[in-house]
């Protein structure tokens, strides 16, 4: 530890002692375009765009069903204290209609065979769609319910 310093300015001495010069050299921007959310996948074969689509629907499931069993178990404890609780397990309830509806719609998407008609396309866009609302509308309740509980708490 005691040496620390010294090294320390040893190297700024050293560094500071060499000389270098630097031309001075025109400064042109750098114009790049930002990138895509899916644009790895655009000209990928539908197979791997729909295992792209399911993977990360699939993800969002698990971490919303994660979030919905924490909050479950807070608002029963918080019940079993004696905390009024019933709007946030309505927004639960909700939720959870919601979430196997996501189950639902995905097991439907994971079952639809792959071929590159415009059925089949429109098919997995609809039950992907529909999966990625009932998830939106779950993640709605999960946070209704959380702030309902804030809010219940607060006004104790």
């Amino acid at each position: 530890m005691k040496y620390i310093l010294p090294t320390i300015t040893l190297a700024f001495v050293l560094i500071g002692s060499t000389t270098t010069s630097y031309a001075q050299t025109t400064k042109t921007p750098v114009v790049t375009t930002p990138p895509a959310l899916f644009d790895t996948q655009a000209n990928a074969p539908l197979s791997t765009r729909k295992q792209y689509v399911e993977t990360n629907l699939r993800d969002l499931l698990t971490r919303l069903s994660d979030v919905h069993a924490r909050v479950q178990i807070a608002t029963t404890r918080l019940g079993t204290n004696g905390i009024d609780t019933t709007t946030a397990t309505i927004a639960l309830t909700v939720a959870q209609t919601a979430l196997t509806s996501a189950n639902s719609h995905l097991a439907l998407f994971t079952a639809t065979p792959v071929d590159d008609r415009a059925s089949t396309v429109t098919t997995l866009r609809t039950q992907a769609k529909a999966a990625e609302d009932s998830l939106k509308s779950a993640r709605t309740n999960i946070i209704e319910s959380i702030a309902s509980l804030k809010l219940t708490l607060q006004t104790q």
